[in-house]
């Protein structure tokens, strides 16, 4: 599990290989325990979309997601119009419908009030607070997962 609600930081990326071996390199320098733990690397559809991911897990801080579009939906359309870079921040919240509800009623702008659910995981849910309300990137909301053996799971309250 990452080392608190700050979970991971998304990077929209071209070559999912080069980026993880980048990725390793700069972590090997600058964060050597987040190469302890197995890369968790998925293919999935989401929407229109269709992607592969990685995944550096980060028990004790926030983790690094490379996300890498491989057809021409949403996600390869914003790669190719913005190029690499964040596509977005994610925050975890145990009550992740009160969380939403919340920040709905404090006038914080979220893409959906209604969440997202990952066929894959019916565990996994999320929405995004709108980058109008996080002055910049796409901040996701999800419910808390652990990286058991590279893979995701969710977390026993």
């Amino acid at each position: 599990m990452p080392g608190g609600p700050l979970a991971h930081i998304c990077f929209l990326v071209r070559d999912l290989d080069q980026a993880i071996a980048d990725w390793k390199a700069i972590l090997e320098e600058l964060d050597p325990g987040q190469l302890a733990e197995p890369i968790v690397v998925d293919h999935w559809e989401a929407g229109e979309d269709v992607m592969s991911s990685a995944t550096f897990v980060n028990p004790s801080g926030a983790e690094i997601q490379l996300l890498c579009p491989l057809n021409d939906g949403p996600l390869g359309r914003r790669l190719e119009k913005r190029g690499e870079g964040v596509h977005h921040v994610c925050f975890t919240a145990p009550d992740l419908p009160g969380a939403v509800k919340r920040l709905a009623d404090k006038g914080i702008k979220l893409t959906s009030t209604e969440l997202s659910q990952d066929p894959a995981r019916d565990w996994q849910a999320w929405t995004f607070i709108s980058p109008e309300s996080s002055h910049g990137p796409l901040i996701e909301l999800a419910y808390p997962y652990k990286a058991v053996d590279g893979v995701w799971h969710p977390v026993e309250e």
